[in-house]
């Protein structure tokens, strides 16, 4: 199975792939209570956060775009709200939203951020994103999404950091090589989530 780069005119063929595959995941039912808001504009959400991936980090596929897998590279793994503005389509999402759930978002993220800088305060490889289309699960096409990654990041010397929003995730990803390293609840916000590393092989 060969891993590439996504070509930018399929975002939004991917952004389905990651709409279908975090329709009711944890930190997306917070951000997006609404089940008929997410139905009808959580592909477009998607969309905007693949095109900021696109522009600051590198987004890997398959060939037949079955899964796709976002990285920041190091330097590049710390966020301002101001570099989203640059992003197509953020300011509509910012009417979409509406200013009480973008609130919440902001706190959301500028949290997971502050702790990212905490546990791997040094030079490090982040796993943005994993999303493998639902219909294909289960037969190895995030392992070998992350696989080249993983690799790189062993061959630099260099730890690669992740957060999940479900437990549940935890041993798969610990399967590869992470170690949970903490556990975090959003202040003042229903929004667990759990840090893990992997160090450099």
């Amino acid at each position: 199975m060969e891993v590439i780069r996504l070509d930018p005119s399929k975002k939004q063929q991917a952004a389905a792939i990651f709409s279908r595959a975090f329709f009711d995941y944890p930190q997306f039912t917070c951000y997006h209570p609404s089940r008929d808001w997410r139905l009808q504009h959580f592909t477009e959400y998607c969309a905007m956060g693949l095109g900021f991936a696109l522009r600051y980090g590198e987004v890997y596929t398959t060939l037949d775009v079955k899964g796709l897998i976002a990285w920041f590279a190091p330097g590049k793994t710390h966020f301002t709200s101001a570099m989203y503005f640059v992003v197509p389509g953020f300011l509509h999402q910012t009417i979409l939203i509406g200013w009480m759930n973008l609130s919440r978002i902001t706190t959301c993220e500028d949290y997971s951020a502050k702790v990212q800088e905490e546990v791997v305060p040094g030079p490090h490889w982040y796993l943005w994103g994993l999303a493998v289309d639902p219909d294909y699960q289960r037969q190895g096409i995030g392992s070998r999404l992350m696989e080249p990654g993983l690799i790189r990041a062993d061959q630099q010397g260099l730890p690669t950091y992740l957060e999940t929003h479900d437990e549940k995730n935890i041993p798969y990803y610990q399967k590869h090589g992470f170690e949970l390293v903490r556990s975090e609840r959003v202040p003042g916000i229903d929004l667990p989530f759990w840090c893990l590393v992997r160090h450099p092989r």
